[in-house]
């Protein structure tokens, strides 16, 4: 998983206010935008907010692609290290930004869920073929929908996800989310089932409120056919836990207090079943490859996941406040820098340009914007209203 965490200390992507993405503003001012905010990630000053959504159709978004395709060096970095999802059904170009706590606590629970298989391995034996061939795999998913002359591309960069090596989509695919983008979680749940036809049969939402309270839970999404009128079997996804991590005033009424979360405000693990990551061995993928497999259940208790939360958190403020041991300061000798390919004076004329061009637009453009970003369509609705 790539990670911009790598060229900016995490700290620094937390606090403060977030980049502001360009909203109603002219096509080409918005590609130029959103081309910037990906320079300022490769001079190793990233957007502060974890996530900067922008409104972007198909034909910008193929414009995009083309510019970083021109530009090499920026291309290479945004492929190598620059995470973002594009979902054409919502004209929705996002951009994700990493921290120490949400890349750490991914990775102690991806150890998590590898040791569980394990032990299910050394106690089932006629499970053991099918669990050795179950890996956990990062990169990007590319779902194709439309019609063979207009198809389009939805694009994710899963969290998590766990794949069997017979299979072509990973069967479990797990998203950590925070409050600011919780309700993402459902736009990401049928993008992944839907757009693999059930070839992913379960999302698994874990949403870390850590800004508010110490509150965490658990939401999980699953396929379900039916037949319509004509005969047809149709798909559509379903949330068979829904999360719920408002006070309880405000909390659905078809739900307990425990029922969802793994994690209340105090910090303190929840007993309810439900409270726990629940899994069985055949979610790993369709039932083509898991036919004969024993049925067995996956379980990742709460108490478990409170732990390696709380670890994940002690980590993230240790690397913010540089906690620890340090080697005594010294004078330190720098390696001249070179770079791998030197500008001509056009290539530099033309970014010079482009920057003061892009500065002007903003100027004149730009509207006001929350820290979860804004799209194009909401502002201009805000506007016609007033």
């Amino acid at each position: 998983m790539a990670a911009i965490k790598k060229i900016t200390p995490p700290g620094s992507i937390v606090n403060g206010p977030p980049t502001p993405p360009l909203t109603d503003t002219k096509p080409a001012a918005r590609i130029a935008s959103i081309l910037r905010v990906f320079r300022d990630c490769q001079n190793g000053a990233p957007p502060r907010s974890l996530r900067t959504s922008y409104k972007l159709n198909s034909s910008e978004y193929e414009d995009l692609l083309h510019q970083l395709k021109h530009d090499e060096l920026l291309g290479g970095f945004v492929a190598d290290k620059v995470r973002y999802d594009y979902d054409p059904i919502q004209s929705r170009f996002t951009l994700r930004m990493p921290t120490t706590l949400h890349d750490t606590f991914i990775s102690r629970l991806v150890t998590e869920i590898e040791k569980t298989l394990e032990r299910l391995a050394n106690k089932e034996v006629e499970a053991q073929p099918f669990i050795k061939g179950i890996r956990p795999v990062s990169g990007v998913l590319n779902f194709q929908i439309g019609d063979d002359d207009q198809q389009q591309n939805i694009r994710h960069e899963p969290d998590i996800r766990f794949q069997h090596k017979d299979a072509a989509w990973p069967g479990v695919v797990i998203e950590v989310a925070h409050s600011q983008n919780r309700k993402s979680l459902v736009g990401l749940a049928d993008n992944y089932i839907l757009g693999s036809y059930g070839g992913i049969g379960v999302v698994i939402g874990l949403d870390l409120d850590y800004k508010r309270s110490r509150e965490a839970s658990i939401s999980v999404w699953r396929l379900k056919n039916s037949t319509n009128d004509d005969g047809e079997v149709e798909g559509e996804v379903e949330q068979v836990v829904d999360s719920q991590v408002t006070s309880p005033s405000t909390r659905c009424k078809s739900f307990s207090d425990t029922e969802q979360l793994f994690r209340n405000a105090e910090g303190n693990h929840l007993l309810s079943p439900s409270s726990s990551l629940n899994l069985s061995l055949k979610d790993f993928a369709i039932e083509e490859v898991t036919h004969g497999v024993p049925d067995l259940p996956i379980v990742i208790d709460s108490r478990t996941l409170c732990k390696l939360l709380s670890e994940a958190e002690n980590w993230d403020n240790k690397t913010m406040t540089m906690q620890g041991a340090k080697p005594p300061p010294f004078k330190r000798k720098w390696r001249p820098q070179t770079p791998p390919e030197q500008l001509t004076f056009s290539d530099e004329e033309r970014f010079v340009e482009e920057e003061r061009r892009v500065r002007r637009k903003s100027e004149k453009l730009d509207k006001p914007y929350n820290e979860e970003g804004v799209f194009a369509k909401d502002s201009s609705q805000n506007s016609s209203e007033k």
